[in-house]
């Protein structure tokens, strides 16, 4: 099975990206980082995704429902119901071929002794890159994917690197975060982040987004933002009321569409 072969199967089997990064580039990654300290015979590393629906997050924008629209749909049941699915099912057919293949979450538990970063990998793969926001950006859909990854001794050509330029002129996201989390150095205090309950969730350590903060008020900044930018169209604007937020004392302030949308 070639790089051609696999993708159009991935995509048969419910990936929505698939992207190839071989060996060449992240061979030199430190041990606790490396796909060889898992698989020393790995030769590609596969990074799958799926799209995190529109929909999904129309709940927490209304600010009516986040346990059935994004919970659900957007994070649990999207990460570790839909995507195994797609892993296993395409990690069985890479060993049809005689090939090994470790499938792999998009996130790793703590006190394993390797974790791979998904996010480096996906950017080495060619499906986008980490944006100003510390969000993955898709040329397809922006910030709203999530991904997992299979490790093979197959070889198979690479895709080439891809950095969206959605930030260039871009602050959406800095702008719209109530508790003032994005630092000068565009680090983010991830301990302001765990405060906010402006759709911020808990994640799983096995998540590709252990801070989950996709449906937060960055995330959803960035939804607004980069929804001309992407290639996923849709006829209706994302955002269509006014824009509400709680600050670190959970005390809620709206602002009307013509301010707090683009």
């Amino acid at each position: 099975m070639n790089a051609t072969e696999l993708k159009s199967l991935a995509k048969q089997l419910g990936a929505d990206l698939v992207g190839i990064a071989p060996r060449e580039r992240w061979a030199d990654l430190p041990p606790n980082q490396n796909p060889l300290s898992i698989m020393p015979q790995c030769q590609s590393v596969i990074v799958l995704g799926r799209k995190i629906l529109r929909g999904a997050f129309r709940g927490v924008e209304e600010g009516t429902n986040f346990g059935s629209t994004y919970n659900m749909y957007g994070q649990s049941w999207m990460e570790f119901t839909f995507m195994p699915r797609v892993v296993i099912a395409i990690t069985n057919e890479i060993e049809s071929t005689g090939a090994e293949a470790v499938p792999m979450s998009g996130g790793t538990p703590a006190g394993e002794n390797v974790s791979i970063n998904v996010n480096t990998m996906a950017n080495l793969a060619g499906l986008g890159a980490v944006g100003k926001g510390g969000f993955f950006l898709t040329r397809q859909y922006g910030i709203r994917q999530r991904f997992a990854y299979i490790l093979t001794d197959a070889v198979l050509d690479g895709d080439p690197i891809d950095t969206p330029d959605f930030c260039d002129g871009c602050d959406a996201c800095i702008k719209a975060c109530p508790l003032n989390a994005y630092r000068p150095d565009n680090s983010i205090d991830t301990k302001l982040c765990n405060a906010c309950s402006n759709g911020r969730t808990g994640g799983s350590a096995l998540s590709c987004a252990p801070l989950d903060r996709f449906a937060a008020s960055c995330g959803r900044a960035c939804i607004v933002a980069t929804e001309d930018k992407i290639q996923e169209k849709f006829s209706s604007p994302f955002r269509k009321r006014a824009v509400w937020t709680r600050d670190f004392f959970g005390v809620p302030t709206v602002t009307p569409l013509e301010d707090g949308g683009k």
